[in-house]
């Protein structure tokens, strides 16, 4: 992994428990830089409103700008991992899919990975509404993610890092797209063949679109 994922790529950590998110967050930062990659947790942005207060868009939306450009800022120096992200945000607080920033939605497109860490079984209705916001926000904004299930913080950070790396080792091996080859080009000033094909073909059509002299 170490040579496909440096500086300027981003990981964020979704999840309904900030708590669990930011543990992942700081162990996976810590595993890149014991493997010599400059890495950055971003922690202490992820929202913790429960989810019957009522929404405050432009806040949210604000805030998410705010996020957006901390991200970036730290992208140019180091690979970043992030608890959550803006558009994380923006889905927990309840803003519409409508009134998300098309910039922040293209951004968060950008990023390297996104993973979900689910709910435990025994989560209460709370966390049941935030998690199906998140997954809500995943559909909408079109954006591949990996669901990481788990019971502590040690089985989290197992089973994120497989999952960094089989997505990491499918990209490497998908075939490359099909070349479309240029039909070849034809150079009748340089054909030394008088029967030559291609030239009496093109003087046959030639002479059949010129007027007959009346």
């Amino acid at each position: 992994m170490t040579p496909r994922l440096g500086t300027g790529s981003v990981i964020a950590v979704w999840g309904v428990s900030a708590a669990d998110g930011e543990q992942l967050v700081d162990a996976l930062a810590r595993r890149f830089m014991q493997r010599g990659i400059k890495a950055i947790a971003l922690v202490g942005m992820a929202p913790t409103d429960a989810p019957e207060r009522p929404p405050a868009p432009a806040d949210a939306l604000a805030r998410a700008h705010a996020w957006r450009m901390r991200i970036d800022q730290a992208r140019h120096d180091a690979l970043v991992v992030a608890a959550g992200s803006p558009i994380a945000l923006l889905a927990q607080r309840g803003v519409p899919v409508e009134s998300w920033p098309p910039s922040l939605v293209a951004a968060e497109r950008g990023h390297a990975f996104t993973l979900l860490l689910p709910p435990q079984d025994t989560a209460g209705h709370d966390e049941q509404v935030l998690d199906g916001r998140l997954r809500a926000g995943f559909a909408a904004a079109g954006l591949p993610c990996a669901v990481i299930h788990g019971r502590d913080a040690a089985q989290h950070m197992s089973r994120a890092w497989s999952a960094l790396q089989a997505a990491l080792d499918a990209r490497e091996e998908a075939p490359a797209p099909p070349r479309h080859l240029r039909a070849p080009a034809w150079n009748c000033e340089r054909c030394s063949d008088p029967d030559c094909e291609h030239r009496l073909f093109t003087d046959l059509i030639a002479a059949r679109q010129t007027p007959a002299a009346g």
